[in-house]
Formats: structure tokens, C-alpha cells, sequence
């Protein structure tokens, strides 16, 4: 086999797996997920080259033992060339597994299949709900403050109780409760609950006459193939267990058109490998069939395209009539196999001309498919007037309604027209192109006058805000980014070429699949994808189709998916008619007195030039700095948290916290919650505090943070901890003394408080702090206070008959006579 290596181009890549970062080697083409797919099958292995030739080795011994390969030239031929179409995703091979399981019918067992599927989804999301109220009730406990057996009491912490009641709600068991609060108190920190596996994905045959129960079960799990018969049923449930290779058909176009010696030798060499691999039968598929038929020219829908289809197939047969193998060609619906050949196996329609490409750096791009290159050659069409249509122009140059001049003229300048064009290749709409964070909130604001409430809707449309109408945008999207049909670029016979599965009838599949089925060795199973949203009558509607097995399944339903349910009033309770009563005295009841507080949901600014200070300290070694910024009342607005020389996930982190933080403080949050919320926490850094002289020891980063904020922003002097070595469970000190023998503190001058930048000099200089709270006001002090003419502190007292400033010692003249007490 030869094979076009300069197509693959093995290059270097950088791939995110689930637990870490790897460095491979894989063809240019791959997607990361065909890449990850081929991980996968090496067992976890990323030198996929290595993984790839030492399967090689064992397959070409394996074939010599079969006899397969007569001597070693030819096995070495061959052991290099299944290396090749592997490495470059031409040819893969799926090892053997069970049988698919064939329910038999009248027994119930598709009632009890759904049953099975809807209890595994109702446990799975029971026991998250269980496990995190659970996780809750112990939270309660060890977040609490006061004695062991106060904070596991729920008469006596409150948070208990209401953590208690809501497990209580979820279905948790008072015994379960009591479990969850015993296990917080002996110190363990987490509540595990293991739910049930997944419910599995593998499909199961069925005979297409079981009625309702049928088609039940095919809308709730999506795992129904109904088979016309009971031999088809036996065959297709034999079929998927049987190991399988597939060759990738797009891989044999050579200069434009297809190469059939070099797709013969490919199906030899698959022929040859899986044969070597199997201990009895073999399957073998073609991939991509629909990308095929598109790139020769042949609408999907028509018999020629069908005569095309059959041809391929035995032409494929013949290939590998001449070796004495039980090999039987199928149309496989395996999706493992199918990904890591890079194309569908059950002889479905293309997807469309346009698919995806990523960059050096992962970022995802729209492109032009080969087959869409090759079939818009083979219709006779411009490839650059198809490519505009679907693809667009990528540039605001000429385009209609919203362009460079039309931006220019609302006040964008060429920062922010650049900025939008870059995004042009990544995105599908022109609101995108403009997100809020491309052009700058800034801009926003100063220029297009956004709101505070228009900045924070994420639905924000920057060019509607611009005033551009949903026309000219919708003009401007057309040009710029493509559509996604052909209408006026081609003919109406030249467009049904390029018509995808979704643009074509179901029948046109059955159609295929019933021309192929007498080639085939299985009968092939007609996969319908209906979306989330189809009802019960949409998956009778495909099981209808008749003559071919048929799988319907409904597509996942949407991440963001949610329930709009409004409130109901609650139902008047029904009028009881009045008993009589003996007349007693009334026992005393407890009267409830709420106070309901509402709080504006507006965010409030900070103004432009705001004041606060920066703190900065060491916490168990590791160095934090500590911004704030206070609104003109003094009360905290933001804060921003910097730690130098840590990890970069770590930094971003709590930069992001502290935006989070801020947020909040803007819409009103009181920091005293915060303050509550995040003192006490314990994770490293930890340890004993430097640079600050309120707080010297700290149980964690968050720890050390809010005890300083709640010190200086809410008086909070019980957070103070006055030993450094007391890293105990609260971090606090020990108290202090009521003998206090130290002298008075010295005055400090107001230059060590007040920013002079900030203030721009309107601040004295002569301004000083007195210690005055630390003062014990003698009798002295009692007396009328006046303004010192020579410092201008308000500190000068009478003693005796002489007025003294106690913060310069400055003289006053003596007091007269009638006001001498």
C-alpha cells in the first residue's frame, strides 16, 4: 500500500488530556479528539508511533503464524505498511466484543429496559442532591466556632438545623443525619456517596412489531435497533461483536480523483490485518461514504449515486476474494472505530461542506472539507464563489450595512474594528465578533454610553447598542461570515450535491442502505438522529421507515436546559365550621418578630479616584499583598489580592476570588458575611503572619485576608491574634491583661494615615492622631478644650490656672478670673 504521507504530515502537538498536559506526535490533520481517541486504544499511551509499530510487530507475527505473510520479506512489507495507514489514520481496527443482546419478545423485557434506564438517571441524581446536603450538615459542624457539643447540637447552631432540615428534604433518614453530624465531630471533613454506574450506552435488538413498548423504549433511552426479522436480528447482534477494521475512503483521492489500486491494496492490507487479528469471522467497513459520493459529483439522492455506492463495495469484495479469510463487509456503526478513522462507517450522508480545523495554538477554525474542495471542482462551480458563500469574506471591507465607514460614523476607530476582524475565523455571528470583552468596556461606556445594567447582561448586542438595525446586522453576517446554503452561488442540480443528512429525506438513507444490503454479509442499521425535543409520534415515525433495521436516538439534552416554573399561590385553606368552645384562659404563645430589610439589587460604583491602602505580609512564608479600595464614606468597594512567586493557576485564582469579593461588596453585600464566611477556613500556605501588627497567625491565605479586613474595615479587634505561635483551632490570642503598665503611645502625624497624593494637599501638614483612646482622661482633661494657637491640634486643657496643649506643651495665656473654677 502507498499511502500520501505529505496529506498527514506527522507533526508536534501540545494535548490537554483530563489529568494533564502531554507532548506527542500525531498527523496534522487529526482533531484533538481523533488524537485522544487513538490514545485510548494504545491503553493511555501518547507516543502513539511506538504504540502504533509494537501492534505491528504482533500483528505480523501473528499473521506469519496464520500464514498469512510466506516469508520474511513479505512480512516485513506488510508489517510496515499496516504501520503506515495506522499512524496516519488511513486504516483502524476494533478487537472483538460481545454480542449485542436480542430481547426476546412478549416478555416484557423493553418495559423493564426503560424501567432500568429512567431508575439509574432518577439514583444518579438523587444521590448528588444527598450527597451535597449531607456535605452540608457536616460543613455546619466544623465551621462552627463554639464548643464541640453546642456546634453538633441543632438546637444550639442554627446552621446545623437548617442543613438538617434540608437533607431531611432531600430524603436522607434521621439516622443518616445524626451520622453525618458524629462524623464532623470526630474530625472527618468529607461525605462520600457512590451512585449507581451510568445507565450503559450499548444498544439492544428488537423485533420492529413490539408496538407502543417499542417505541417507549426507543424514546427513552435511544438504545432500541428494531430489525425487521428475527434472522436480521440474530445477524446484526452477531455482527457487532466481531472484530472490525475500516478504511478511510477520502485518503485514495490522488490530483483530484480516486485512486482504486491504492484503495484495492488498502482493503487487502485491512483484509489481511484483521484476519490476522481475528479468531474466526472479520468485519470490514468503508468510511465515509456520503464525503465519497460528494467529492465525484453525485447527489446522494439519485441511482446513480446508489450504482456508484454498490460498485465500491465490490470492488472492495474483490479485493480480497483472493485470500482465504471469512471476511464479511458490513456498515458499522461502532462510533469508537469512527473516530479515530475520522469518518462515519454506516454509509450515512456527509455532514456538509464546512467542518472544522484547529490551530497551533487549539483555537477552532471553519474550513472547507477536501471532499467539498473536490465535489465544487467536480460540479464545474468556482471554488472562490463557494467559499464566500459558506466561509464569507472575513473582513467589513465592502460589506452591506455594517462596515468600516458605517462603524466609523458611531464612533469605533480602527482598535476596535481590528479587534472584532480577528475574532471574524471563530466565531458564527457578529455579536460574538463584538462581545463586550473584544471591543473593551470602556469603549462601552465612554463612547456607545452603555449602562452598569447593560455592561452586566451577557446578552449584550454591541452593534444593536450602536444603533444598527437587526437587518443591516443580519446583511453584514451574510457577507462576512457565510451562510449556510448555496442559494444563488449554484444551479438547483449542482446544490443537491452538496444537500447534508439533515437537508436530505430519511428515505434517501433507506434507499442507500436497501441498494447495498445484498453486498453486505449483516443487515445495516439506519441510525436517526432526532433532536431532544422529538415526541413519542417522531421515533413511531422512524420506526415506520420498514424494510431496514432502524436505531432512533434523541440528541442530549441542552447543558443550559432549565425549567421556567412560576410560583403558584397556595391553595386557601377550606373554612372549618366553629365548635364550641369552653372558655379558658389562652396559654401564652411566642410572638415571632421579623424585620424584612431590602436591599437595592443595583451595583454600586466606585468613584474614579478612590482611597484605601496596601497591605503587604507574609503568611507561613508565602508573600500576599493586600490592595483595597474604600468609597468616599470610608466603607470597602474592592479589593485585589497579589502573591508574587506562586503558580500561575494559583495567582489567577485568587485574583479572581478577590474580583468575585468585589462584586459582591458592589451589589450590596455586607462584608461582615464575607468576614463570617471565610475566616477559620484551614488549607496551605498557613502559618505564622509577618509584616502585619494586628494579625500574626493565620490559618490560610483567605484566613489571614479577612481577619485583617474585618480588624480594620468593621472593628472587629476579636480577630486580632496577639501570639504568633498560637496556630490554634481560632487563631486567636489569649487577651490581654488588665494590667497595662506600658507608657502611652507616641502622637502620630496624619501623613502616616492619609495619602498626600490622594488628598493633592488639601490635608494640613500639621495634622496629627492623638492616642487619646488610650488616654485615661484625668481631671484635667475634663475641662473645656480649646485650639492651640501654636500646633492647632484641639488638645489644650486647663491645669490649674494655665491653659497647656498636651501635644506641643505650648503655654496659654492664664485663664481670667471668672472662668477659674
Amino acid at each position: 500500500m502507498t499511502s500520501d504521507t505529505s496529506r498527514a504530515g506527522i507533526e508536534g502537538r501540545i494535548l490537554e488530556l483530563g489529568d494533564r498536559l502531554v507532548e506527542l506526535e500525531a498527523p496534522a490533520h487529526f482533531t484533538n479528539a481523533r488524537v485522544e481517541a487513538w490514545i485510548d486504544w494504545a491503553g493511555g499511551r501518547t507516543d502513539l508511533a511506538a504504540a502504533i509499530l509494537q501492534y505491528a510487530y504482533g500483528l505480523a507475527g501473528k499473521a506469519q503464524a496464520k500464514g498469512l505473510t510466506k516469508d520474511l520479506r513479505t512480512r516485513t512489507r506488510f508489517r510496515e505498511a499496516i504501520t503506515e495507514a495506522m499512524l496516519l489514520g488511513v486504516i483502524a481496527l476494533k478487537p472483538a466484543g460481545p454480542p449485542l443482546k436480542v430481547l426476546e419478545p412478549g416478555q416484557g423485557a423493553l418495559e423493564r429496559m426503560t424501567a432500568s434506564q429512567r431508575g439509574r438517571e432518577s439514583a444518579q441524581a438523587a444521590a448528588a442532591l444527598m450527597s451535597a446536603r449531607l456535605q452540608s450538615v457536616m460543613d455546619a459542624v466544623l465551621r462552627c466556632e463554639g464548643e464541640p457539643e453546642a456546634c453538633a447540637d441543632p438546637a444550639r447552631n442554627t446552621s446545623l438545623a437548617r442543613a438538617a432540615e434540608a437533607a431531611r428534604a432531600a430524603g436522607a433518614a434521621d439516622a443518616t443525619i445524626l451520622e453525618a453530624i458524629a462524623l464532623a465531630r470526630d474530625g472527618e471533613t468529607g461525605w462520600t456517596c457512590a451512585a449507581p454506574p451510568p445507565a450503559p450506552v450499548t444498544p439492544f435488538v428488537a423485533l420492529a412489531g413490539e408496538g407502543p413498548a417499542l417505541a417507549l423504549a426507543a424514546w427513552s433511552t435511544g438504545r432500541v435497533i428494531a430489525a425487521p426479522d428475527e434472522a436480521a436480528a440474530a445477524q446484526i447482534a452477531e455482527a457487532a461483536g466481531l472484530p472490525a477494521a475500516g478504511i478511510e475512503l477520502m485518503a485514495h483521492f490522488r490530483d483530484g480523483a480516486f485512486d482504486d489500486a491504492a484503495f484495492a491494496a488498502a482493503v487487502k492490507l485491512a483484509g489481511l490485518a484483521v484476519g490476522a487479528e481475528a479468531d474466526g469471522p472479520a468485519m470490514i467497513g468503508l468510511g465515509g461514504l456520503g464525503e465519497w459520493l460528494a467529492a465525484q459529483g453525485f447527489d446522494y439522492d439519485t441511482d446513480e449515486a446508489r450504482l456508484a455506492a454498490a460498485n465500491l463495495f465490490r470492488s472492495a469484495r474483490d479485493a480480497v476474494a483472493e485470500l482465504d479469510l471469512d471476511l464479511r463487509f458490513a456498515l458499522i456503526t461502532d462510533s469508537e472505530l469512527a473516530l479515530r478513522l475520522g469518518a462515519r462507517l454506516d454509509g450515512a450522508p456527509w455532514a456538509g461542506p464546512v467542518t472544522t480545523a484547529e490551530t497551533g495554538d487549539g483555537e477552532t477554525v471553519r474550513v472547507l472539507s477536501e471532499s467539498a474542495v473536490l465535489a465544487t471542482s467536480a460540479v464545474g462551480a468556482e471554488l472562490q464563489a463557494v467559499q464566500a458563500a459558506l466561509l464569507g469574506q472575513r473582513s467589513f471591507a465592502d460589506a452591506p450595512g455594517v462596515n468600516a465607514q458605517t462603524l466609523a460614523a458611531r464612533g469605533f476607530t480602527g482598535l476596535e474594528i481590528g479587534a472584532a476582524e480577528a475574532e471574524l475565523p471563530f466565531v458564527r455571528s457578529l455579536s460574538r465578533a463584538f462581545a463586550p470583552h473584544v471591543v473593551g468596556e470602556g469603549f462601552l461606556r465612554d463612547v456607545l454610553g452603555a449602562t452598569a445594567d447593560q455592561l452586566a447582561d451577557p446578552a449584550l448586542d454591541v452593534l444593536a447598542l450602536a444603533g444598527f438595525s437587526p437587518d443591516e446586522i443580519a446583511a453584514a453576517e451574510a457577507y462576512v461570515l457565510g451562510t449556510d446554503g448555496l442559494a444563488g452561488v449554484l444551479t438547483e442540480d449542482q446544490r443537491r450535491v452538496f444537500l447534508t443528512a439533515d437537508e436530505l429525506p430519511l428515505s434517501a438513507q433507506a434507499a442507500m442502505l436497501a441498494t447495498l444490503a445484498p453486498l453486505l454479509d449483516a443487515p445495516p442499521v439506519l441510525e436517526v438522529p432526532l433532536p431532544w425535543s422529538a415526541s413519542l409520534a417522531d421515533v413511531r415515525g422512524a420506526l415506520d421507515v420498514g424494510g431496514v433495521a432502524v436505531r432512533p436516538r434523541r440528541a442530549a439534552a441542552p447543558a443550559a436546559l432549565a425549567l421556567s416554573i412560576p410560583a403558584v399561590a397556595e391553595r386557601p385553606a377550606r373554612a372549618q365550621t366553629p365548635q364550641p368552645q369552653i372558655q379558658t384562659e389562652p396559654p401564652p404563645q411566642e410572638r415571632i418578630v421579623e424585620r424584612i430589610i431590602e436591599r437595592g439589587r443595583s451595583r454600586q460604583k466606585l468613584p474614579d479616584r478612590r482611597k484605601g491602602y496596601i497591605q503587604k505580609a507574609s503568611v507561613g512564608g508565602h508573600k500576599v499583598y493586600l490592595h483595597t479600595g474604600e468609597y468616599d464614606d470610608g466603607q470597602l468597594g474592592e479589593i485585589f489580592i497579589d502573591m508574587h512567586k506562586e503558580g500561575a493557576a494559583f495567582r489567577s485564582l485568587m485574583n479572581n476570588f478577590a474580583i468575585a469579593v468585589s462584586i459582591g461588596l458592589q451589589y450590596g453585600v455586607p462584608l461582615d458575611e464575607f468576614v463570617d464566611a471565610f475566616v477559620f477556613t484551614r488549607f496551605e500556605p498557613a502559618g505564622p503572619v509577618t509584616g502585619n501588627d494586628t494579625v500574626k497567625s493565620a490559618t490560610s491565605i483567605l484566613d489571614y485576608i479577612f481577619r485583617e479586613l474585618g480588624i480594620s474595615y468593621l472593628g472587629r479587634d476579636d480577630l486580632a491574634s496577639a501570639d504568633p505561635e498560637a496556630l490554634n483551632a481560632d487563631g486567636l490570642g489569649r487577651g490581654k491583661a488588665d494590667d497595662v503598665s506600658a507608657d502611652a503611645p507616641e502622637p502620630q502625624p496624619a501623613s502616616r494615615f492619609i495619602s498626600r497624593g490622594f488628598a493633592r494637599g488639601a490635608a494640613p501638614d500639621n495634622l496629627v492622631f492623638l492616642p487619646s483612646a488610650s488616654r485615661s482622661p484625668g481631671p484635667a482633661a475634663l475641662g473645656a478644650a480649646e485650639v492651640c494657637a501654636a500646633c492647632g491640634d484641639i488638645a489644650v486643657v486647663r491645669k490649674g490656672q494655665a491653659l497647656i496643649c498636651e501635644t506641643c506643651g505650648a503655654r496659654a495665656s492664664r485663664i481670667p478670673e471668672d472662668q477659674a473654677g
